[in-house]
Order: structure tokens, then C-alpha cells, then sequence
């Protein structure tokens, strides 16, 4: 009937910054209430994607602008067709160059990834951080009820540093042509975590 559904208040609320994320480049480098947060070209951009098997959701607001873009899939690639199909538009009708996710340089890095080694473990998936013939190798196996859906649960990637700092690694599907990034860091309380797949996963064996 036109009646407003959220205040003014809350919906700026939902829009401000309320915590920051370890892994800036997917989604966004802060939360807010349901929205991920992103400074593109000064731009404060709005988000919240989803996924579930076979299916990809993207979301993205720019509020200056009045514009909003939406990309909903049901088929391998998704995140392919997001890089490029907003990327486009936002350039095409907002002037907004979307930044790339982190790729690796040329000559990647040496670093020492075995204080990163170990499990690390959350509802419904273990991930597993290697080290095999002197490089490093993330295998993420999906657990729980999820589980038995998913043809192939248990996946390898090479992970490859993409700076000196030994925190930030990248990983890729082999049919992809997006990079994924693996971000290790530590609670000030001292507990280690890896941020890989928009998820928060705890060390296990610390």
C-alpha cells in the first residue's frame, strides 16, 4: 500500500560499517547489516551474493547513483560472468571501474607456508593446508549434509603467495578464469583462522 517498510534510521544503519573483513577482495572489505560494503573509486557499493549447489546469486547497489545490478545463475561460471557482465555495466552506466580480485604476479614469492599447515575446521567443511614438494596446497572436502550432494566433496588447489607478507595465497578452479583468495590471520586472543570462501574457518590444531 506504499507504507514504509523500514525507517530512514535503520536503513542507513544497515549501510554503515560494523566490522571489518579479513578478506577485502570478494566481497567486500566491511560488513554492514546484511550488506557487504566496498569502496570502489570512492564509491560506497553495497552487496550480498549467496550461493548453494549449482547456484550463484550477485548483488551490488550503488547508492549515489540510484543503481543496482543483479546476476542470478544456475550453472557453473557464475563468478566468471559476474567479473565480466558487471564490470561492463558499472563502467558503461556509473563510470565505477570494479577492482579485480588479487592474481598472482609472475614470479610469485617465496615464502614459508608451513606456519599457516594444518586443519582448520567449521560446520560443514575441513580445510586442510599442506605442504607438498616445497610448495603449499589447500583440499577443502565439503562434511555434513551437504555432503552426498556434491559430486566431488574433496578438492585440491595449489595455493600460490601473492605477496611477501605469507598471509595472502590464491587458489583457482580449473575450469575458472577467477582467482580465489586464502587470507590466514589471528585473533588478538592468538587463534588462527583462514578466510577462503566468503567463511570464517578456525585452526583446528593449534
Amino acid at each position: 500500500d506504499g507504507g514504509r517498510v523500514l525507517s530512514e534510521a535503520g536503513t542507513a544503519a544497515m549501510a554503515e560499517r560494523h566490522a571489518v573483513l579479513p578478506d577485502p577482495y570478494t566481497l567486500g572489505d566491511s560488513w554492514g547489516l546484511g550488506w557487504s560494503r566496498s569502496t570502489w573509486d570512492g564509491r560506497l557499493v553495497l552487496g550480498h551474493d549467496g550461493n548453494t549447489i549449482g547456484q550463484s546469486a550477485f548483488l551490488r547497489l550503488l547508492p549515489g547513483q540510484g543503481l543496482a545490478v543483479v546476476l542470478l545463475t544456475n550453472g557453473d561460471g557464475g563468478r566468471d560472468l559476474y567479473a565480466d557482465l558487471f564490470g561492463e555495466i558499472l563502467a558503461e552506466l556509473a563510470g565505477v571501474d570494479m577492482p579485480p580480485t588479487p592474481a598472482p604476479p609472475p614470479r610469485p614469492p617465496d615464502v614459508d607456508v608451513r606456519r599457516h599447515t594444518g586443519v582448520y575446521e567449521r560446520a560443514g567443511a575441513r580445510i586442510e593446508v599442506l605442504e607438498r614438494d616445497g610448495g603449499a596446497v589447500l583440499r577443502t572436502t565439503v562434511t555434513g549434509p551437504l555432503a552426498p550432494l556434491v559430486p566431488d566433496p574433496v578438492k585440491e588447489y595449489p595455493m600460490i603467495p601473492v605477496d611477501d607478507s605469507g598471509d595472502l595465497f590464491t587458489v583457482r578452479e580449473p575450469d575458472s578464469r577467477t582467482w580465489q583468495p586464502v587470507v590466514f590471520y589471528a585473533l588478538p586472543s592468538g587463534e588462527r583462522y583462514v578466510h577462503h570462501g566468503v567463511r570464517a574457518t578456525p585452526k583446528a590444531d593449534s
